[in-house]
């Protein structure tokens, strides 16, 4: 059973002020599921997108706003989010301290679609 620590899993910025750190994915071995770590930046935001499969969150720390099909929700530490497949989500940072969620996909290899 592969355990990844933190300090050796590569860190790429994913969107201005947004970093990923996703040691569970195709690339390490995994053929059924995807765990990352999003850390944004205050005032930094994950644009609204869908995905083919279910998205899992855990806020860890930190506050925002989840975008989604209505209205933006406040979030803050310790929300458990769910956005079934194909359905609009986004995240921003609304705080003065880092956002950071971990989150899982039932899959692999999984395409982020850009919605508006």
């Amino acid at each position: 059973m592969p355990v990844f620590r933190e300090k050796d899993i590569k860190v790429r910025e994913i969107f201005p002020g947004v970093t990923l750190a996703q040691a569970v994915e195709y690339d390490s071995g995994s053929r059924t599921v995807t765990l990352g770590k999003l850390t944004l930046q205050p005032g930094s935001e994950i644009p609204p997108h869908t995905h083919p499969v279910d998205d899992c969150m855990i806020i860890i720390q930190g506050s925002g706003q989840l975008y989604t099909e209505g209205d933006p929700v406040p979030i803050e530490t310790g929300c458990h989010l769910w956005a079934p497949a194909n359905t609009r989500h986004g995240v921003k940072n609304t705080g003065s301290d880092p956002l950071v969620l971990i989150y899982t996909w039932p899959a692999v290899n999984v395409e982020r679609i850009m919605v508006k």
